[in-house]
């Protein structure tokens, strides 16, 4: 922790010093989180619902509950970071990286590219190996459910982003150094994933090597929409079209079901594909690849944002 002029408390400037910005940020997001979801139970209770969370472990993603669940927790976390943003910062927030800069919608583009190459790439590397084989789903197919499940993963993967790259991330960045805030926050990514069924420790190691990847993917453009891009297109190439299970959780609509054997080390078992060493090593190149290409910087437009 680099502390300069100033107290313990206070940089030399008078602010705030940012490690207790994030600190702050968090006790206020968490309070903005939990009275949305108190409010979104209250609603489902009146209308005689009983909310099933679409994080709960082993339990089916539902689009009618975790759509106005992510909905409600992105507000709460923008909300607290817009106030943070204002009162602590003093900087406009437009600096958290999701303003609709020109270049946004080429990031999100790039980044669903990305993310669904990876996948593709780690499932094709288990089928030419034998460790997977796919057969039309036994579950009859609804388009709508099929889209509505997409527009749910699109939230849930903004709501991750924002939370794990967003206005904490970019303090620690501030506080502890770009190095030392990716591993923090990986690492945080990582245990997060823990409680998911099936989980196991390479499957923890791989969400964290999934951390330092969209952690990168921000630093490279100051913006939030590549890992966006990256993080909803893995979830929804890997579940809904491909038939996996999503960090252990399985996916009630699906284009193709598959069907994984062999060691578990290979085929990540119930957990996905995210639970091989075939995506430790995909995701450790796309990572290098992230970080050493020059074709990928922050927009002019977003420049002019950070100055």
């Amino acid at each position: 922790m680099r502390f300069g002029p100033g107290s313990i408390f206070r940089a030399a400037d008078g602010r705030l010093r940012a490690i207790w910005r994030a600190v702050l940020y968090v006790l206020l997001c968490g309070v903005l989180t939990l009275a949305a979801q108190l409010a979104l139970d209250l609603v489902l209770a009146q209308g005689d619902s009983q909310r099933n969370a679409p994080v709960a472990a082993g339990g089916p993603l539902l689009p009618e509950q975790g759509i106005p669940l992510y909905a409600l927790m992105i507000v709460a976390a923008l909300t607290a970071a817009w106030w943070m943003l204002n009162v602590f910062d003093q900087r406009s927030f437009r600096t958290l990286g999701l303003s609709f800069e020109p270049s946004w919608w080429r990031q999100l583009l790039l980044g669903v590219a990305v993310g669904a190459t990876l996948i593709v790439a780690v499932v094709g590397a288990g089928a030419v190996s034998g460790a997977v084989r796919w057969r039309l789903a036994p579950e009859r197919f609804g388009f709508a459910e099929f889209f509505a499940l997409g527009a749910m993963l699109l939230l849930a993967a903004a709501w991750e982003e924002i939370i794990f790259r967003g206005y904490l991330f970019q303090r620690l960045v501030e506080s502890l150094g770009a190095l030392w805030a990716v591993a923090l926050l990986a690492a945080l990514f990582g245990a997060a994933h823990i409680p998911n069924p099936a989980a196991t420790p390479l499957s923890t190691a791989n969400t964290a090597l999934a951390g330092i990847l969209l952690a990168v993917a921000y630093l490279k453009t100051r913006a939030l929409w590549l890992p966006i891009g990256i993080h909803f297109a893995w979830n929804w190439v890997m579940g809904p079209v491909l038939g996996f299970p999503v960090s252990g959780i399985r996916i009630p609509t699906r284009l193709l079901a598959a069907e994984v054997s062999g060691p578990l080390w290979l085929s990540g078992g119930d957990y996905g594909p995210e639970g091989s060493v075939v995506l430790t090593a995909a995701a450790v190149a796309v990572t290098v690849w992230l970080a050493r290409t020059r074709a990928i910087c922050p927009s002019t437009d977003r420049q002019n944002v950070l100055q």
